[in-house]
């Protein structure tokens, strides 16, 4: 099985050779930003996958977070792009059903109603598939 980084080298030969320069580039970048986060810690080893993802589920946070910077247009389209390529690598999400059902499951498993620690064991069972917002509103709903 590849590792993510080898797969995502593979992905950027396909990419090339079918002339597809707007993928070619957003996977180079990829790849650099985990050549970086590599550097940072140990330039002879590669990342394990789960840091590997972390270093993918940064870089699609800042490029979401660029959206909000540029009017709606040829810039906006292109970071949308760029997101698009970038969560081909990045686990499915749950849905807000599944995520509602967790949290009925913790919520009956405790007694505990206090905000932090349920948002942390409900983030801890869904693992990679959580998303903070949709747990955070899930949450405030069945506790408010």
């Amino acid at each position: 099985k590849l590792s993510l980084k080898e797969r995502i080298n593979s992905e950027i030969k396909v990419a090339m050779k079918a002339g597809d320069k707007v993928r070619t580039s957003v996977l180079r970048m990829l790849l650099s930003e985990i050549k970086y986060a590599q550097a940072a810690t140990d330039a002879r080893s590669d990342l394990a996958d789960e840091e590997t993802l972390k270093v993918i589920t940064t870089y699609n946070k800042r490029l979401r977070k660029s959206l909000g910077d540029y009017p709606e247009g040829e810039k906006q389209d292109a970071i949308k792009a760029e997101i698009a390529i970038v969560e081909t690598f990045l686990p499915k999400k749950a849905t807000r059903e599944e995520v509602a059902s967790v949290v009925d499951g913790v919520l009956a498993r405790t007694d505990q109603r206090a905000f932090g620690p349920l948002m942390k064991e409900v983030l801890a069972a869904l693992g990679a598939a959580a998303d903070g917002s949709v747990v955070s509103q899930v949450l405030k709903e069945k506790l408010g």
